[in-house]
């Protein structure tokens, strides 16, 4: 009996070894895909520096380590602020040492003085542009440690190790940027527009839920608020590195900057709102809240879901219509009291803000729209 029934159950355990194995390998797939593209960058950085004879080939593969990064537009990003900064700490510590060639006191105050300059910026800007200023500013201070001799004087070689540094920081950007963008094609952009969809839908659907409680939960909106604006924040690096991958989006960079203004704006409406309906008596927050209610639309009060963000990709002009006659409604609403007034006011500030991140979507439907017609146009020249 048992000899019978083990031919039976290894085809079972065979099975189960197999999809344990299968789905560990999809997993895993990213993250080594990650690695070969990390470890072909580092080691055409190195052969074209070893080829080019350069001082000190490290640099280049160890830049294009840094640059490397999971995302196509992140790497593209950072490499290309990389480069920014590389080349005007050269160009900073070359024009220093030609002004203050004898003179080491204020040779090292002025190097001083430029990477405090460069710290703040560096704390001003964000994401990757801060990132090329702190580089700006380290970028000097090891050519200027590097010429500096045993004494601490000036070895006049600063033009050299400048060019030579730059040059191995460029290869290694350049490197890394021909891998990643040989073996990636990006998917930055319809990530972003995942997520403002999915982001714009939820607030919609949680402020209009406000509206119909008359902001009875008043404490679990805030918490669910403050959530969702984490969310929005952490959109920018998104935004950041869809920029890094289409030259069109960066173009229109502007209009993703104000959408994600916008999804603030909307939170902040929101709070306002739910800020008067919280501090009204009971009957009336339930009656301007009703009244404000019958003219939200019908779209902007489905439940979020997968779906509903795949809806909100697909019309985006069609939902931006229904926001810009909804504000308007709102802005013509006959108010009796102060608080309706103010809480129509602030219906149409949260739709307006939903309005900038439709825009956004918009423009990523029109892209997509003109890839389609560009790609249907060269298969119909192949074809004939």
């Amino acid at each position: 009996m048992t000899g019978a029934e083990q031919p039976a159950a290894q085809p079972g355990l065979v099975a189960s070894w197999v999809d344990n194995t299968s789905g560990a390998l999809q997993t895993a797939a990213p993250a080594l895909l990650f690695g070969l593209r990390l470890w072909a960058s580092v080691c055409l950085a190195l052969y074209v520096a070893f080829w080019l004879e350069l001082d000190t080939p490290s640099w280049a593969g160890t830049t294009a380590a840094i640059v490397c990064q999971p995302h196509l537009g992140a790497s593209l990003r950072k490499g290309w602020y990389r480069l920014i900064g590389t080349v005007v700490g050269a160009i900073a510590i070359v024009v220093m040492t030609g002004c203050f060639p004898q003179d080491r006191a204020t040779f090292l105050l002025v190097v001083a003085l430029w990477g405090a300059g460069c710290a703040l910026l560096a704390n001003l800007l964000r994401n990757f542009a801060s990132y090329s200023a702190a580089l700006a500013g380290y970028t000097v201070a090891i050519i200027a440690s590097d010429q500096l001799g045993a004494v601490g004087g000036l070895n006049g070689q600063a033009f050299m190790l400048a060019v030579n540094r730059a040059s191995e920081i460029c290869i290694g950007i350049v490197c890394a940027g021909i891998v990643l963008a040989g073996t990636d094609f990006g998917g930055a952009r319809h990530r972003v527009a995942r997520l403002f969809a999915q982001l714009s839908a939820e607030i919609a659907y949680r402020f209009t839920g406000t509206l119909a409680d008359a902001g009875a939960e008043f404490e679990q909106t805030q918490t669910i608020r403050r959530e969702l604006l984490r969310r929005v924040i952490a959109l920018d690096p998104a935004v950041d590195e869809a920029l890094g991958e289409s030259a069109e989006l960066r173009y229109h960079s502007p209009v993703l900057q104000n959408a994600l203004d916008g999804l603030v704006r909307a939170l902040a409406g929101w709070r306002t709102a739910a800020v008067v309906l919280a501090r009204s008596r009971r009957e009336r927050a339930r009656q301007e809240a009703g009244a404000l209610l019958a003219e939200v639309p019908a779209p902007l009060r489905t439940r979020p879901g997968e779906d509903e963000a795949a809806r909100w990709i697909a019309h985006p002009a069609r939902l931006l219509q229904v926001c810009d006659a909804a504000v308007r409604r709102f802005a013509a609403l006959p108010a009796a009291t102060p608080s309706l007034r103010l809480l129509a006011d602030q219906t149409a500030e949260a739709l307006a803000g939903i309005m900038l991140a439709l825009v956004a979507l918009a423009l990523h439907v029109a892209h997509s729209r003109a890839l389609r017609r560009s790609s249907a146009g060269l298969r119909q020249d192949s074809l004939s």
